[in-house]
């Protein structure tokens, strides 16, 4: 069952393009899951969708996919669906089971959603002004290449006994 789990964390994390948690020094943690579970509360499971993916993604297929990953996440080992049960519903042979909202986490009831929707824009411009240092640091950068092969760092001497030995066991 740590596996399905792990599965829902890694799908939440593909969908949102966000990494499963955040802590920043004097910042409250950010944690996808509970991001995830705020807005499966609120109705706007479509604004976890990763903003660079726009409108270029079936609509249906990432909601089923955000609801298996919420399964997979649920808090009690025995609620989460076996993987057999994952793959049949990713693929549509299997209905997508409802999420049961008594199983939330405490702590994702306690936050407010306008707090939570805070934390997610302020990282949001954090990480893009992350990026826009990379990429920064990657153009003042020097690329070099190299040309080294294994001949060059392994030469075979044609006086050696390689060659020999090569043709015998052919």
């Amino acid at each position: 069952k740590a596996d399905v789990y792990s599965f829902g964390i890694v799908a939440l994390e593909i969908v949102s393009g966000r990494c499963n948690t955040r802590i920043r020094p004097k910042q409250e943690p950010f944690i996808l899951l509970e991001w995830a579970l705020v807005l499966k509360e609120n109705g706007n499971l479509l604004e976890f969708v990763d903003t660079r993916i726009g409108s270029d993604c079936d609509k249906n297929e990432v909601m089923t996919m955000i609801n298996v990953a919420l399964l997979c996440t649920n808090p009690t080992a025995s609620a989460r669906p076996p993987m057999s049960s994952v793959v049949s519903m990713l693929e549509g042979k299997a209905e997508v089971q409802e999420y049961c909202t008594d199983s939330m986490s405490s702590s994702s009831g306690q936050k407010n959603v306008e707090t939570v929707k805070t934390l997610y824009r302020k990282l949001e411009d954090d990480d893009d002004a992350d990026i826009s240092q990379t990429k920064s640091m990657l153009g003042d950068a020097l690329w070099t290449t190299s040309s080294t092969s294994a001949v060059d760092l392994y030469p075979v001497s044609l006086t050696s006994g390689y060659w020999q030995n090569r043709d015998s066991t052919n």
